[in-house]
């Protein structure tokens, strides 16, 4: 990214792991991601961008790079931008430092949208993604210690195979929207080595063992964009989903794979 020379004061107090928000002006107003700084610099001789290529001039000199961490896909912009209209900033300036007060109030805001807490352990990929409902907790009851295991649903695992990408330096979306006719649902969840880019890996999660849609979503990636398939499913599904592989092409039938939900969910904590 890159500024104009008359944010230099502002350039200044940026550093290498700052926190950066994405604020979006139009077709809503509202906070719709972050990223984290991962290097800054002055640059008065390189045209890189297609205004400046152009005009044959740097317009943009006081230059960083930022690594995307969490963006919000932009059909849910709408109804799940995080709202900071209180904070009666000057939006003509589009490059600002928040005040200590503000940003304390949007990283819990933050944290309450998207079920998580800044820390560094989000610092390891990006994840463009819905806010996550609250997550759910262990329950420790008094006398003799019991602590009981939180029922693992879709959404959490979800959240936990987007992580997973994350910690292995994927750029992750949930709910991935695919152009299949017949089909409304999104793929659950997919890996791509650039932001910007097609899936790299696809996941469907079918905890009910509906599985004929689900591999008919991972096929129609795996045609498209050549995505590797994978599906999270319970044991005693495996058999049923392997009559139904035993019925596809032999290249798919190579490249697909399924998990258990609780061995993704081991794979995850031996990760972090």
């Amino acid at each position: 990214m890159g500024i104009k020379k008359r944010y230099e004061r502002e350039f200044q107090l940026l550093n290498v792991g700052d926190i950066v928000w994405f604020y979006a002006t139009s077709p809503i107003k509202g906070v719709i991601g972050l990223g984290v700084v991962r290097d800054r610099y002055i640059d008065n001789r390189n045209l890189v961008w297609e205004e400046e290529l152009s005009k044959r001039e740097v317009i943009w000199p006081l230059r960083f790079r930022i690594q995307v961490l969490k963006v919000i896909v932009p059909e849910h912009w709408n109804t799940d931008n995080i709202d900071i209209s209180d904070f009666n900033l000057f939006w003509q300036r589009g490059f600002q430092i928040l005040k200590d007060e503000h940003l304390a109030i949007l990283i819990k805001r933050f944290e309450n949208t998207f079920g998580i807490f800044i820390s560094e352990d989000i610092y390891t990929g990006a994840t463009i993604t819905q806010p996550l409902v609250v997550k759910e907790k262990l329950q420790v009851y008094k006398g003799k210690k019991i602590i009981e295991k939180p029922y693992i649903n879709h959404r959490k695992l979800q959240e936990i195979l987007a992580e997973i990408g994350k910690l292995q330096f994927y750029h992750t979306q949930i709910e991935y929207p695919i152009d299949l006719p017949g089909e409304s649902k999104n793929i659950d969840v997919v890996w791509k080595r650039e932001i910007s880019g097609v899936p790299t890996i696809a996941f469907e999660i079918e905890l009910s063992g509906g599985i004929e849609r689900a591999i008919t979503r991972l096929k129609f990636a795996y045609m498209q964009w050549n995505s590797r398939p994978r599906v999270v499913i319970p044991q005693k599904f495996f058999k049923k989903v392997n009559n139904v592989i035993a019925t596809e092409g032999r290249n798919f039938s190579q490249q697909f794979k399924m998990y258990e939900p609780d061995l993704i969910v081991q794979l995850f904590n031996k990760k972090r």
